[in-house]
C-alpha cells in the first residue's frame, strides 16, 4: 500500500480510541465523537476551499476586450487648420482597417511650434500599423519613431520614394519620408510589409 493510501483511509477511517483493554468512559466516547466531527469538519472545509482553488484556476481568463473604433475626424480637422505643413490622411483603405487610436500635440516633447498627428490602426489580421507626421526635426523624431531601427534599402510609391528600416529585436517595421515643405511622414509597427505599404499608399493631400 502506498503512503498516500495508508494516510487517505487512516483519516477516512476517522482517529481510533486508544489500543489495549482500556475501558472506554461515557465522557470519553464523547470526547473522541467530538473530535471525530471536528475533524470531518475540517475535511469538508478543506474539501470547500481545494475545489474553489481548483476553479480559480482551471477557469481562463477572459479574454482582453475588443479594440475600440475612434473617429478622427475632428484631430484631422483640427491638423489642417494649425499645421505649417500640407497634412496627409488615409483614403480608401477597407473598412477591416479598423483606427483604434489619434492623438494631435501641439508643441509638447517635439519642440515649441511642432504639431504632429499620430492615428493608429489595427490591420485586419491583428496587427498594429501607425500614421505619424509633423514639422519636427526629422532625425530625433525619426530616431524615436522607428526605435532606431536599422536602415534598409529604400522603395517607391507613385512619386514618392520611402526609407525602410526595422527593429527587430521589437518586432517592428518602418517606412518614411520628409517633404520639402518641411513635413516627416513615419509609417511604422509591427504590421506586414504589404499592409504598411498599403497604408503608405493611401496617403493623400487633405485639402485645407
Amino acid at each position: 500500500m502506498s503512503f498516500r493510501l495508508a494516510v487517505y483511509r487512516s483519516y477516512a477511517a476517522g482517529p481510533k480510541p486508544p489500543a489495549g483493554n482500556t475501558a472506554f468512559t461515557p465522557g470519553s466516547r464523547l470526547a473522541w465523537a467530538v473530535v471525530n466531527r471536528v475533524l470531518h469538519a475540517g475535511g469538508a472545509a478543506l474539501g470547500c476551499l481545494l475545489a474553489a482553488a481548483f476553479v480559480v484556476v482551471a477557469v481562463p481568463l477572459p479574454h482582453a476586450a475588443e479594440p475600440v473604433t475612434v473617429s478622427y475626424r475632428g484631430d484631422l480637422a483640427r491638423l489642417v487648420r494649425l499645421a505649417p505643413y500640407p497634412a496627409v490622411a488615409p483614403v480608401g483603405l477597407p473598412g477591416s482597417w479598423q483606427p483604434v487610436s489619434s492623438g494631435l500635440a501641439v508643441g509638447g516633447a517635439n519642440g515649441a511650434g511642432t504639431i504632429t498627428w499620430q492615428l493608429g490602426y489595427m490591420t485586419p489580421d491583428g496587427s498594429l500599423a501607425s500614421l505619424e507626421e509633423t514639422n519636427a526635426s526629422a532625425p530625433a523624431f525619426l530616431r524615436r519613431m522607428t526605435n532606431d531601427g536599422t536602415a534598409l534599402p529604400p522603395t517607391r510609391l507613385a512619386t514618392q520614394t520611402w526609407h525602410l528600416s526595422s527593429a527587430p529585436s521589437r518586432g517592428q517595421r518602418s517606412m518614411y519620408y520628409t517633404s520639402t515643405t518641411g513635413r516627416t511622414v513615419v509609417v511604422t509597427g509591427n504590421a506586414t510589409w504589404a499592409q504598411l505599404r498599403e497604408l503608405a499608399a493611401s496617403l493623400h493631400p487633405v485639402p485645407a
